[in-house]
């Protein structure tokens, strides 16, 4: 049976109320960067959800009545619903280290010649703003304290801002050779190695190593370690150890601390700042309900939006986590002396058209105070995040390549942007419109890795000469694909194994570099399928988007299986959607755009299930009683769970829907009209069935 399937406006009962606080993050969320933006005007202007920089007080967090004005603050801000994000700090919460610490001196970051890692010039107390360690005891028992503080207040979600802990001072700041550093790695060493090992390393006595001795007597100094710090192994002795137990202890520290916090918030979402593309500040924890990012972001007005930070969306995507970004506050710095805040506009859609969310740049932090960039420059690119958020929340890629990508290629820059190959890679693929998922590589000391099977799907497995730093097993991996893998120096080779690609043109003209067509389907197969346009040209004169005339894509029929395709809807920032004409010719369907001056567009396709997306299984599920009045029964006979029923009118428009976890669910069925409907019923294993009901 097919059902035509048009724009779903879901009239469920599970839409209307709010994401649990425990589940996932959804990919339609609208968050504050912090606080002061969010007032009562810009919560109606940006449809925002809540706050994500949720920070406590800078200071004295240790004063009940400093607190006191901080809950009741976020009681205010959380009574309608609305999300609110508490933070917990490394850097940012230096003061509240101060206050806590009974020897703050001893957990600041030191370089090799023992001086502090100095963060800025601001004092406190007595002590200058400084880079902090994470080791010692008595950090750990500083991050619960921000915990049991925090918890103070009715904050709906957890983000830790972990980022600027001792593993960036490793390749950033000339490493961390503070005691409580030496102490950790001499243990560390001592475990990892035997004592022959230790002694080819040089390390004749492990109970009295240190590790700063150790570089010290063999003629470095704090510059010259940060100038060798940009390695991978050979440049400094022990270098790789020492960046892998910086992130093993990070990850220690993590893992207790959010132990912790479900002995007192159960289940509670949390995030932690955390760099999938780059091995020193990785958090590995299953824990972790989403991720969070703060990281360097290109500004020049010639490539934007910029492709670096694509990096990390498909990496937070590869893990089916959503990622919450928002960039160094040198990003919008340079928008706020160039005054043009609109340019930043095209880098929030592409965060979203890839599964990220893009907080709210309403009010700034731009180093040395705040920009407020104007309401009327975004509100209305999260308007239309939340008028269509059913486009985005559980939707993913689309792609029939897999690009390769070694974690440990990116020891080879300083910061946090994975390797300079890998982006040439990425914005290759990018500018030909090649749809790609990120496969992740791991480095030695955690050879993580896709599968053989995981590969399997895809035309072309892309890699680049990063492929030189993976491990024999992962290289086996890789070679098992044998004639699908393929150097992106090769275009021509990646181009002949490609079973489908889409293009965009300008009158005509094959002009992929203009827009990137980004393909995204939903887990429900009857969901509409998103085609994301992102115009990656900026016109720096009119602080806008440039204008493309006489555009069109050609999308082949088996992206979307376009035979069942009924109708295209171009959905635009602060505009009517429009309905878009197209063709099939030859399995090519042509999508007429036309004048296209927008950052962004998502095309909708409303289309039909085919045979193959539907399956009937009478034997195992049933309707009790039909014909119904006010309630059905849906009752699964076997073992498999329901994951969510769809109910459509016999001209195939879906009227409900509703997400389940039972084997047994009453439909409340009161609202629809007398007649003939189908009811469509999804099992988490993937099967469907359909039935017809009647409505007395």
């Amino acid at each position: 049976m097919k059902l035509v399937l048009i724009v779903a406006f879901s009239f469920i009962l599970g839409n209307a109320l709010a994401q649990s606080n425990n589940g996932p993050i959804k990919k339609s969320m609208i968050l504050f960067t912090q606080q002061s933006g969010a007032t009562t005007f810009n919560y109606g202007k940006y449809k925002a959800d809540g706050v994500f920089w949720g920070h406590m007080p800078n200071s004295s967090i240790e004063s009940d009545r400093a607190m006191d004005q901080w809950v009741e603050n976020v009681e205010n801000r959380t009574s309608d619903g609305k999300y609110h994000f508490g933070r917990g700090e490394f850097d940012w919460g230096w003061k509240w280290m101060i206050d806590f610490m009974d020897d703050p001196e001893s957990y600041w970051a030191k370089d090799l010649n023992g001086n502090n890692i100095n963060w800025t010039n601001n004092r406190y107390k007595g002590h200058t703003h400084s880079w902090q360690s994470h080791h010692g005891p008595d950090f750990l028992a500083w991050l619960k304290y921000q915990v049991d503080r925090m918890t103070l207040a009715p904050v709906t979600h957890m983000m830790f801002d972990s980022q600027t802990s001792a593993t960036r001072t490793v390749h950033w700041l000339a490493g961390d050779f503070s005691i409580h550093s030496m102490n950790g790695f001499r243990a560390y060493m001592k475990e990892k190695y035997s004592v022959q090992e230790l002694r080819a390393m040089g390390i004749n006595d492990i109970n009295s190593f240190n590790y700063r001795r150790f570089l010290l007597d063999r003629g470095f100094t704090a510059r010259t370690y940060r100038n060798r710090a940009i390695s991978i192994e050979g440049n400094i002795p022990l270098y790789k150890d020492f960046v892998y137990f910086q992130r093993q202890s990070l990850n220690e520290v993590m893992e207790e601390l959010f132990a912790y916090v479900d002995t007192i918030r159960p289940g509670i979402a949390v995030g932690a700042t955390t760099n999938l593309i780059e091995p020193r500040g990785f958090v590995f924890s299953d824990r972790m309900t989403y991720l969070a990012g703060e990281y360097g972001h290109p500004h020049d007005a010639a490539t934007s939006p910029p492709f670096e930070p694509i990096l990390h969306y498909k990496a937070a995507e590869s893990l089916d986590k959503t990622l919450i970004y928002f960039p160094y506050p040198d990003a919008f710095k340079a928008l706020q002396d160039r005054d043009a805040p609109r340019q930043s506009r095209a880098w929030i859609a592409q965060a979203y058209a890839m599964g990220s969310i893009f907080t709210i740049p309403g009010t700034v932090w731009v180093g040395s105070g705040t920009w407020n960039t104007g309401w009327k420059n975004h509100a209305d690119i999260y308007e239309l995040v939340h008028d269509h958020s059913e486009l985005f929340d559980d939707y993913s890629a689309v792609s029939n390549v897999a690009m390769a990508y070694s974690v440990y290629a990116s020891l080879l820059v300083r910061g946090m942007q994975g390797s300079a190959k890998a982006n040439e890679t990425l914005a290759y693929l990018m500018k030909e419109n090649i749809s790609f998922d990120l496969k992740i590589f791991g480095d030695p000391d955690r050879p993580i890795a896709p599968t053989k099977e995981e590969l399997e799907p895809y035309d072309v497995i892309v890699h680049d000469s990063d492929i030189q730093y993976l491990t024999e097993e992962q290289n086996k991996i890789i070679n098992a694909n044998g004639s699908k893998v393929v150097s992106v120096e090769n275009p021509n080779g990646i181009a002949s194994l490609l079973s489908w690609k889409i293009d965009v043109l300008r009158e005509g003209e094959v002009r992929n570099e203009l827009i990137s067509a980004l393909p995204r389907a939903s887990k429900d197969k009857a969901a509409p399928y998103v085609l994301h346009l992102i115009n990656r040209k900026y016109n720096p004169s009119i602080d806008n988007a440039q204008t493309h005339r006489g555009i069109s894509v050609k999308i082949p029929s088996t992206v979307f299986n376009s035979t069942t395709i009924e109708g295209a809807k171009l959905h635009l920032p602060g505009k009517a959607s429009v309905d878009l004409s197209f063709k099939i010719e030859s399995g090519i369907m042509t999508l007429d755009i036309g004048t296209f001056e927008d950052c962004w567009g998502i095309v909708e396709f409303d289309h039909t299930l085919s045979n193959d997306d539907v399956s009937i299984d009478s034997e195992s599920i049933s309707l009790y009683p039909n014909p119904a009045n006010k309630y059905v029964t849906i009752k699964n006979a076997s073992t498999r769970e329901i994951s969510s029923v769809e109910v459509y009118n016999v001209e195939g428009k879906r009227i409900m829907s509703n997400q389940v976890n039972s084997n047994t669910l009453n439909l409340n069925i009161s609202a629809l009209a007398k007649g003939v409907y189908i009811v469509k019923i999804n099992s988490i294993s993937g099967g469907t069935a359909i039935k017809k009901l009647i409505k007395n």
